[in-house]
């Protein structure tokens, strides 16, 4: 007698009392190592040290020394390996390129592991599925939620929860691929294809230039909190920002630039 494949549908949720701070690019900061300040429910500063140190380098908030190897773990699920200190602040790596494997039929495709850049195996024919917001993934595919700075990975006890079993949050190995920008106190930039309200990893950094025309561009903002922004040289108080032109990935991109999240002033694009 035939029979229907069991098809196991799970249904990702995430709890509505909780407060989704990667809206306000925390992310960056847990990247690099900064310490967060005790708001809550989200930190309303954090406190960096970006300061070029005199000798060695600094990684995600650990002094290396010249010549000091950086773990792999720390690393490949940003899709770089071998990465060592090569004194000055100047991290060198090899950035991976996946040698992804293609298939005639769609019942096989590649599966992942978390914590690892590159496909691990195949798998053909899994039934077993797991779907979040609206889209459906199939055992050992990554996923990554909506307005969320996580990368996951569907497995067969999925429950809905973006719990540590499923999901970690992206690494974006910012010191490896800006460090000259974060010592000059540069703004990270995001394009806005990646996501409606996360800021995840920025995709590049913007530097202060003479032609910048600081001024208050939002209103609502608590200027008077005492809290400020560092931009090269300059403090900009909560609310203050500026708009500046850049070419990204093909096409030029209108940003604006605001101080929201301190130590750094955020760059967004805008329509």
């Amino acid at each position: 007698m035939l029979t229907k494949p069991l098809l196991l549908l799970l249904l990702a949720t995430v709890a509505p009392t909780s407060q989704n701070c990667d809206k306000y690019g925390v992310l960056l900061y847990d990247d690099i190592g900064c310490s967060p300040s005790t708001a809550s429910p989200c930190p309303t500063e954090y406190f960096c040290n970006l300061t070029r140190p005199e000798n060695g380098c600094t990684f995600k908030g650990q002094p290396l020394y010249p010549g000091q190897d950086i773990g792999a773990d720390l690393t490949y699920s940003g899709c770089e390996i071998g990465c060592k200190c090569e004194d000055f602040n100047f991290i060198r790596c090899a950035t991976l390129d996946c040698p992804e494997e293609t298939f005639e039929e769609d019942e096989c495709y590649n599966v992942y592991e978390l914590g690892r850049c590159c496909a691990t195996g195949q798998k053909c024919n899994s039934t077993e599925t797991c779907v979040v917001d609206g889209t459906e993934y199939k055992l050992g595919q990554k996923f990554y939620p909506k307005n969320e700075c996580l990368t996951c990975v569907c497995h067969e006890d999925f429950n809905g929860e973006f719990d540590e079993k499923t999901c970690q949050k992206s690494n974006c190995n910012v010191q490896v691929r800006f460090t000259e920008e974060l010592t000059k106190k540069c703004a990270p930039a995001y394009f806005n294809f990646h996501s409606e309200e996360a800021l995840c990893c920025p995709d590049t950094f913007v530097c202060p230039d003479k032609e910048d025309f600081i001024k208050v561009v939002n209103f609502e903002a608590e200027t008077d909190s005492g809290l400020t922004c560092d931009f090269g040289v300059e403090k900009l108080k909560l609310g203050e920002g500026f708009s500046r032109m850049v070419n990204g990935y093909g096409k030029d991109r209108s940003l604006g630039c605001e101080c929201v999240m301190p130590p750094l002033v955020t760059c967004k694009e805008v329509y």
